[in-house]
């Protein structure tokens, strides 16, 4: 049962960009340093079998755990602020709030989850002191192709393809099981092409 938009998520929708925030979908499309790549690829071959066995027309009959990763993001040092910076110059909408859940407004403003992005593509970020501790998205399939401006699947593109290059970080969607290497355009391309077709 879905609770009724109370009148301050109404305000907030109506000032702009309010992003939602799923419980489930928290580091399910991460992205995390180059160095896990080996980890990862065997995370994936060895939960991929399982996971297919498991899926339904409505999601999974099984959880699978994929633990933590042994080089974390935050070892990378990457800061706040040259993240925030990135995030701007590229143009992405920084959120003052979140939807969490449907049920629950967070505060992005003085909290420790950041949010920037479009209606249609997220990109969260949860901070540890002035560091970058876990970075994941989130991509609308609501949305084709043809909805998404030319300039915004750019944007998207390049922020992540810096995000491979200036950093040394791939992307991992557990949810396809499949490891993108940021560093390069053509895999984030087909990645993202396969949402917005």
């Amino acid at each position: 049962m879905f609770k009724r938009k109370t009148t301050a998520r109404r305000n907030l929708e109506a000032d702009g960009y309010l992003p939602l925030l799923w419980e489930d979908d928290y580091c399910q499309v991460v992205i995390v340093p180059l160095e896990n790549t080996a980890y990862v690829l065997k995370s994936i071959a060895e939960i991929k079998p399982l996971s297919e066995a498991s899926r339904t027309d409505f999601g999974f009959t099984e959880i699978f755990e994929h633990g933590e990763m042994p080089i974390t993001t935050i070892s990378k040092e990457i800061r706040e602020e040259y993240l925030t910076w990135l995030l701007k110059g590229f143009g992405f909408e920084r959120a003052t709030h979140i939807d969490y859940n449907c049920d629950k407004i967070i505060d992005c403003t003085t909290g420790q989850t950041k949010a920037y992005g479009f209606s249609n593509f997220t990109l969260f970020f949860e901070t540890e002191g002035e560091f970058v501790k876990h970075i994941w998205i989130s991509i609308s399939t609501l949305v084709s192709l043809a909805e998404i401006s030319v300039e915004k699947f750019e944007l998207i593109k390049s922020v992540l393809y810096s995000l491979g290059e200036e950093c040394e970080m791939i992307l991992v969607d557990w949810n396809r099981m499949e490891l993108i290497d940021l560093r390069n355009r053509n895999k984030i391309n087909n990645y993202l092409s396969y949402f917005w077709k």
